[in-house]
């Protein structure tokens, strides 16, 4: 038989494998699509705790969206009734109301950076999952950059197959991004809580911040970060304490004042304060504040709703009253060591972005997905007895009238 030479040997065509990770650039987003994970979703999905988690998120998402109004109200409320609210929105800048670190200058841009990419993988990956528990395929997956830095996530489900089946198998999708964000914020925060509450004052008395110069507080040694524990040894915890005992002075009294000192609160000094007079005051020269710091531990333990707006309030804003804040931190120890601040910080941010991520996403604004929610569900319920186009209008109309609730809490500050 002839046999054909390498040159004769027909060629079979070639086909070039699609890249296993596509990049696509739009200036300046960067995209990163690729298939590799479908296999995550594909696994968990055929989980039974899937299948369960899907109802469990379905019936959530109204319980967050009514949370979510009430707080927008209340802080609408607070507004009104408080211009000392509104003072300190307009001190912080238009920047304050998004949730971008570097632009917010609430957000520290590490922590804040961390827990926004996180949450937006826990809210995308949930949707996968149980997209996939429901039998709704998972075209791609990816992360999204601005430029070089990690801004998100993204799970692509296949939206035709969402536009045309049951409703409930759409509804369980939709809802899965905010209860995956809720319980992931629920984990941290109550994690965050427990730390807390391990923890241990070093040190109790009255901070002092500032010190005046030539005042007999300087005069004496005194230095700012101190902290006041006692006068002529009697305890003094207040600020209140401290004015009450000064008020029962004059002007040439010598005063032995007793203070901790070092990076652990481990030395204490006591110094002669040769007390003077200032605006008809018996006064030392001092600026203080009240450590309390029993007192903070115990209020931010004791949890409830109603105490809810506590645990949403940034260390960065109320450093005075949160206990893993700069300003306080040093004053606790913790049984895991150094690094509690650091871990709580962690918690608290991953918390804090999670829970606005769902409360926000679960608010009926199309075309988030509790607007789809509502979309989908208003369909189900008067699909018969009213036409496409007047669910349609219903729809816009509840997002124009959530939107105009969001904005006045925005813009509200400024105005007033």
């Amino acid at each position: 038989m002839e046999q054909n030479s390498p040159e004769q040997t027909p060629q079979t065509q070639s086909v070039k494998p699609k890249p296993e990770v596509a990049v696509e650039f739009s200036f300046p987003l960067l995209t990163l699509r690729t298939k590799r994970f479908g296999f995550i979703f594909d696994k968990l999905g055929a989980t039974r705790g899937a299948k369960y988690l899907g109802w469990f998120f379905l019936a959530l998402v109204p319980l967050v969206a009514g949370l979510a109004l009430y707080l927008i109200t209340m802080s609408l409320v607070g507004l009104i009734n408080n211009p000392a609210v509104g003072h300190t929105v307009r001190e912080l800048g238009v920047g304050s109301v998004l949730l971008l670190p570097g632009i917010n200058p609430m957000l520290p841009i590490i922590y804040g950076w961390v827990a926004i990419v996180l949450a937006i993988i826990i809210h995308e990956g949930a949707h996968g999952i149980i997209a996939r528990s429901n039998g709704f395929r998972v075209k791609s997956s990816g992360l999204l950059f601005f430029l070089i830095i990690p801004i998100g996530a993204f799970v692509d489900v296949d939206e035709e197959q969402l536009k045309t089946a049951k409703a409930k198998p759409s509804l369980k999708v939709m809802a899965a991004g905010v209860g995956g964000n809720m319980i992931v914020g629920a984990v941290c925060l109550i994690c965050l809580i427990l730390l807390v509450g391990g923890l241990t004052s070093n040190v109790n008395g009255i901070y002092v911040s500032s010190v005046t110069g030539d005042m007999p507080a300087d005069t004496a040694g005194l230095l700012p970060n101190d902290v006041i524990v006692s006068i002529d040894n009697v305890s003094i915890g207040t600020s209140a304490e401290l004015r009450s005992f000064l008020d029962n002075k004059t002007a040439g009294d010598l005063v032995a004042v007793t203070v901790w000192r070092g990076d652990s609160w481990q030395h204490q000094y006591t110094y002669t304060v040769n007390l003077t007079a200032f605006e008809n005051r018996t006064a030392m020269g001092i600026t203080v504040y009240n450590l309390q710091t029993q007192e903070i531990l115990t209020n931010y333990n004791n949890f409830s709703i109603e105490r809810l707006p506590i645990y949403i309030v940034p260390p960065t804003l109320a450093s005075g009253y949160i206990p893993f804040s700069d300003t306080l931190s040093q004053f606790y120890n913790s049984p895991i060591g150094s690094s509690w601040s650091i871990i709580a910080n962690f918690l608290f941010w991953v918390w804090f972005v999670n829970f606005n991520l769902a409360i926000f996403n679960a608010l009926p604004i199309y075309p988030l997905d509790g607007g789809r929610i509502f979309n989908i569900t208003l369909k189900r319920l008067v699909g018969k007895r009213m036409t496409a186009t007047n669910i349609y209008r219903v729809t816009v109309a509840v997002t124009f009238a959530c939107l105009a609730l969001v904005l006045s809490g925005i813009i509200l500050p400024f105005l007033l």
